[in-house]
């Protein structure tokens, strides 16, 4: 898209002047070879994941850029000419364009990706989601998930085969003996995938037969506004059937697409038609005018409104919406229209510039994502075929190996060319390096005293653990002892059963006696919630001397006596949490407290509920991780803010977008002060 709004039209007194301005014919040139450019540009993007409404972009902005000027009913003596053009050059951007969508289309339905990983489903598994699809509505999306359900089912047949066939072999047979016979679940599959083929086919039918249906409605469309220049009615009545014409025109759906452009021109050509014939009567085409150019005016603050959304995507795709409003909505006075389509223009620019470093920002991501995971093979190689003599070696070896895997699934997407061959070379390292380590310990027993050393020290681990009351805590660190017995090698055979009896002894005693604990803790939750309702009565009914810190001091003593009832059941948990702090707020009310004291004095309240909680540690975490993210937030929209602040011309509109945008930026700027402290203060309940 051009740097500068392109007009659709041109000042009559500057068309006069050959020295400064270019011909209307040499102007259409100018435009299609930009609308070109930007085509081939869109052709070129096959990583995002937004083309399609790109490419619908670019085609709404160039129907856009003429449309204003269809409906003139001044027309100008050079318009001939211009229309000459037109037509010529829009044949070959037709093409190329129905190209684009068709290609786009392409992607659009193979844009769908299936997050489900089917590599380990069984074919039983795999036929059932072929049935679960084929009880729904056939789908576009279907198609890659079936295509990834049929690729890991022929997986699935060929391993079955393969194993049969050795099998057969080993006890006795002849290779070429050997007859594979399909069982059940492959002919379900088969008949499965047969039918979900057919209905796409029946999908594809009704959509091709509804296109033509609708067709042949907007022609018969067409046909009724030729004919309302022949009615004998009163104006209004004709201009209201027009206007409900063209309602009915935008509420009918697609066309096929070889027919667009044939079906626009005939509908344009009598369009145009009757506007001229609405000539007659210049005080309703006013009125028409004045609210199509209150239309559009909105149109365009809405799209400057978007400059500042931070979503990028949401802003994409809102001003998709903002152009189709904008081509529906008739024209406006002649003496407006360039103005206002370059104001409407200049903001598409900007949100256009801002998706676009955006989608530049993502590539940028994702090429460093392809140097980190490049590296991490690199790493995954060099452990694959190093040498290791020793148990802690490989030991050592395997942690690291393990942190690698850990990072790499940290790491986001690379660019879709690379993905599968890096993704293939990281795999085959780990699978070599982690087939070495097991044939290793197959083959040696010299190690397997030395872990069953380690599996009785965790034992013991867990044994001093099994009595603990501190369930959430004590839970993590016996899941942590169990991860690590898994990483542990064998043991002498003859120690096998017992150590593995002692250990999941210890671990069971604990986990019976935490779910006995909730099981019974319901009866004492029914406690505590008499307890709190009848402390939340006395908060109620306190009196209050006129010494505000002994006041402050009585309530604050109320409040802890509250935070050291237990728990209450879930159930009234949020009920009585809210009567709690509506008593607090009614007595900070009336002891009057400032704004600011009252929001210090809930948070201090909030971080002795933390202390006082079983799990404080983990919850004073939570919380300052909530804070974190709340500060990067707001640090992220100060600077998009303040970048996009000179973005704005000189208006009364401007100006009062500007205010609203400075104060933004300094609310913003003080509440992350005041986050900053409230960080500082749960730290110290940590040292």
């Amino acid at each position: 898209m051009s740097d500068k709004p392109i007009n659709p039209t041109e000042n009559n007194s500057e068309s006069l002047n050959e020295k400064k301005e270019l011909s209307s014919a040499e102007k259409i040139h100018q435009k299609i070879n930009e609308l070109k450019k930007n085509i081939t540009v869109e052709k070129t993007d096959e990583n995002t994941e937004d083309i399609v409404n790109e490419t619908e972009r670019v085609i709404s902005e160039n129907n856009e850029d003429f449309s204003d000027t269809t409906d003139n009913t001044e027309i100008r003596d050079d318009k001939k000419e211009t229309e000459n053009v037109i037509s010529e050059e829009l044949t070959e951007i037709d093409t190329e364009t129905e190209k684009l969508t068709k290609q786009t289309n392409k992607k659009d339905n193979n844009k769908e990706t299936v997050d489900e990983d089917f590599s380990e489903f069984p074919k039983e598994q795999l036929a059932e989601k072929l049935n679960i699809l084929l009880k729904d509505d056939y789908k576009p999306a279907f198609d890659n998930i079936v295509k990834k359900i049929n690729e890991y089912f022929n997986k699935a047949v060929k391993k079955e085969t393969e194993n049969k066939k050795n099998a057969f072999i080993n006890d006795g047979g002849k290779e070429e003996d050997f007859e594979y016979v399909k069982d059940e679940t492959e002919i379900k599959f088969k008949d499965l995938l047969q039918k979900l083929r057919d209905k796409k086919e029946t999908y594809e039918i009704r959509l091709n037969e509804q296109k033509k249906k609708n067709l042949e409605l907007k022609y018969l469309i067409v046909e009724e506004i030729k004919e309302l220049v022949n009615k004998r009615e009163s104006f209004s009545k004709i201009f209201n059937k027009f206007k409900d014409l063209q309602k009915k025109w935008n509420s009918i759906g697609l066309v096929p697409g070889n027919e667009v452009k044939a079906l626009m021109d005939e509908y344009n050509k009598n369009v145009q038609r009757f506007y001229e014939f609405l000539e007659v009567n210049k005080e309703l085409r006013e009125l028409d005018f004045k609210k199509n150019y209150e239309i559009k005016l909105s149109l365009c603050e809405n799209a400057e409104e978007l400059i500042l959304e931070t979503n990028y995507n949401k802003a994409n795709r809102e001003l998709q919406s903002l152009h189709k409003k904008w081509k529906e909505t008739g024209v406006v006075a002649n003496e407006v229209r360039e103005e206002l389509w370059a104001r409407f223009q200049a903001a598409t620019i900007k949100i256009n510039e801002n998706y676009g470093q955006y989608l530049e920002e993502i590539k940028e991501q994702q090429q460093k994502n392809l140097e980190s995971k490049q590296f991490l093979v690199e790493k995954a190689e060099e452990f694959a075929h190093n040498k290791y003599e020793t148990h802690l070696e490989w030991k050592t070896a395997s942690d690291k190996v393990i942190e690698i895997q850990k990072l790499w699934r940290k790491i986001g997407y690379v660019p879709k060319e690379f993905n599968n061959k890096i993704y293939t070379q990281f795999k085959q390292a780990c699978d070599i390096f982690f087939e070495r380590i097991r044939k290793y310990y197959e083959e040696t027993e010299k190690d397997r005293e030395d872990n069953y050393q380690k599996k009785s020290d965790l034992c013991i681990r867990a044994e001093s653990l099994q009595d603990s009351t501190e369930w959430v805590r004590t839970s993590d660190i016996y899941k942590h002892i169990q991860n690590e017995w898994k990483t542990i090698g064998p043991v002498p055979k003859k120690y096998s059963d017992e150590i593995w009896k002692r250990f999941r002894k210890a671990c069971n005693t604990f986990f019976d006696r935490k779910k006995e604990y909730y099981k019974n803790r319901k009866t004492a939750e029914k406690d505590n919630l008499i307890k709190k309702q009848e402390l939340i009565e006395r908060i109620e009914n306190t009196e209050f001397s006129d010494n505000q810190n002994e006041n402050l001091q009585k309530l604050k003593e109320l409040q802890n006596e509250f935070l050291s009832i237990g728990y209450v059941p879930f159930e009234n948990k949020d009920e009585i949490y809210e009567k709690f702090h509506n008593a607090v707020n009614a007595q900070y009310k009336k002891l009057n407290i400032s704004k600011e004291k009252l929001e210090e004095l809930k948070f201090a309240e909030n971080i002795e509920a933390l202390k006082k909680s079983p799990d404080s540690d983990f919850l004073i975490q939570k919380e300052m991780g909530k804070i974190q993210n709340q500060i990067e937030k707001l640090n992220d929209d100060i600077k998009i803010w303040e970048n996009n602040i000179g973005f704005f011309s000189s208006s009364s509109k401007s100006d009062s977008l500007l205010k609203n945008v400075r104060e933004k930026i300094e609310k913003a700027k003080k509440k992350v002060i005041s986050l900053k402290k409230r960080m500082d203060e749960l730290e110290k309940t940590q040292e």
